[in-house]
C-alpha cells in the first residue's frame, strides 16, 4: 500500500480510538464507473450495515451507479481488510469520502441523504457533496454558515484525499447532547450560491491548462487558480472559452511566493 493510503488508514484508527468510536463510515460514489461494489459489499461476513442515498429518490431504481455509504467496523480484521482494500483501490479515484460520527446508523443515513437532495430556482437535483473535488469548496464558498453546519453536526470529523491524494481533515461539531432533527429538509441555494457550485465543476475543466501554465505547482494549487479565474469570469458575466479565459487572466498571484 502507497504510503499516503497507509498514514489515512492510521489517522482514521488514532482518531476513532481518541474519540472511543470503533468504525468508520465510508461512502462510495459509483456515478459513472464501470464497477459496482456492491457484490462484494453483500458477500462480506460478517455483514456491514450499507445503505443506498438514492433509496426512495426519482434515482432509486440507479442502485449500481448510486453513493454508498457504509459503517466498517474497526475491531473486525475483515471489516479493517475491507477498508485498506477499498483505499488501495478506488483512493486514486474520486470516489472516497470518510466520516468518524457516532450517530446511529439510521440517523446518519436520514441525515445524509437530506443533504444529497437539492433546491434552486423552483428546480431540484443532487448535491454531490460526497466527490472529494466538490466538498471542500461546497463548505468553504458555496454553502451559508447555517447550512455548512448541517454537515459539520454529523459528524466529529470528515475526510478525503485531496488532489495530490494527501489526507484532509475537516473537524465536524457534532455532540452527544444536540437535538436531532425529525425531518430533513432539502439544501435551498440561491442562484449566487448554484453559480458558485458550477464553478467548481468549470474550475476542474481547466486544471490541465493550469498545469501548462504552471508546472511547478501542484493539483491543488492549480485547481485554486483555476476556481478564481472562473468566479472572475462569473462575476464579469463572461461566456465564451473558459479555456481561453483562463490563459488570458491566469496572473502573477497564482505563482508560488
Amino acid at each position: 500500500m502507497q504510503e499516503h493510503y497507509t498514514r489515512w488508514i492510521e489517522q482514521i484508527e488514532s482518531l476513532c480510538g481518541s474519540a472511543n468510536v470503533g468504525h468508520v463510515d465510508v461512502m462510495v460514489d459509483q456515478a459513472g464507473w464501470d464497477i459496482s461494489i456492491l457484490p462484494a459489499l453483500r458477500l462480506m461476513e460478517p455483514g456491514m450495515s450499507w445503505f443506498s442515498l438514492f433509496s426512495a429518490t426519482p434515482e432509486e431504481a440507479l442502485l449500481t451507479q448510486a453513493p454508498i455509504l457504509m459503517r466498517i467496523n474497526l475491531d473486525d480484521w475483515r471489516h479493517k481488510a475491507w477498508l485498506e482494500e477499498l483505499v488501495e483501490q478506488v483512493g486514486h479515484l474520486p470516489r472516497l469520502m470518510l466520516l468518524i460520527s457516532p450517530m446511529p446508523f439510521d440517523v446518519l443515513v436520514k441525515s445524509l441523504q437530506g443533504l444529497s437532495q437539492l433546491e434552486w430556482g423552483g428546480q431540484s437535483g443532487l448535491l454531490r457533496f460526497y466527490d472529494p473535488r466538490v466538498m471542500p469548496e461546497v463548505l468553504s464558498s458555496v454553502l451559508s454558515p447555517e447550512q455548512k453546519e448541517q454537515f459539520l453536526r454529523v459528524a466529529l470529523f470528515w475526510s478525503w484525499l485531496d488532489r495530490d491524494q494527501q489526507p484532509v481533515w475537516q473537524p465536524g461539531t457534532y455532540r452527544s447532547n444536540q437535538t436531532l432533527a425529525e425531518t430533513f429538509p432539502p439544501i435551498s441555494l440561491a442562484d449566487a450560491q448554484f453559480d458558485r457550485l458550477g464553478s467548481i465543476s468549470d474550475a476542474q475543466n481547466l486544471i490541465e491548462v493550469a498545469r501548462v501554465k504552471f508546472p511547478e505547482l501542484s493539483r491543488e494549487q492549480c485547481f485554486a487558480s483555476c476556481y478564481r479565474v472562473v468566479l472572475q469570469a462569473s462575476r464579469e458575466n463572461y461566456f465564451g472559452d473558459l479555456k481561453l479565459y483562463a490563459r488570458l487572466h491566469f496572473g502573477r498571484d497564482d505563482r508560488p511566493s
